[in-house]
């Protein structure tokens, strides 16, 4: 009997490690796949995260442009500029589809600041897109 219940508990033991090696082996097969993917995709990835950077500090100067001095507004015709010059390298991106290419300056900015919620938004499809 006891002999029975050893013979089990071994034979459990090690259908345990095996399973738990499996998992362990597919865990690491993922991670792999992972670092080589966005080692492959690395300067997309920080094009992407400078390109939404300055998209958000768009937009939170936006937020109150009531506040901001006059070289502060030229400063944001020059990061809208910017801005649309970095969408435009994307290839994957319709960037003519975007609101954002009808603004011209700051006052078509705060009239429109939804556009910089579009862009930000389809950054991070394509952003997602890399890491399926």
């Amino acid at each position: 009997m006891i002999e029975n219940t050893l013979w089990a508990a071994t034979t459990i033991a090690t259908i345990s490690a095996a399973v738990s090696a499996w998992f362990s082996f597919k865990v690491s097969k993922n991670a792999l796949e992972f670092q080589k993917n966005y080692a492959k995709n690395q300067n997309l990835i920080n094009e992407l995260d400078r390109t939404i950077n300055k998209a958000k500090t768009l937009q939170i100067l936006m937020l109150k442009p009531l506040e901001i001095s006059g070289s502060e507004l030229e400063s944001l015709d020059t990061l809208l500029s910017e801005l649309k010059l970095l969408l435009g390298r994307f290839k994957n991106l319709e960037y003519e589809q975007l609101k954002i290419y009808s603004v011209e300056d700051h006052l078509g900015l705060a009239k429109n600041h939804s556009c910089l919620d579009e862009v930000i938004s389809e950054l991070e499809k394509i952003k997602s897109k890399v890491f399926k």
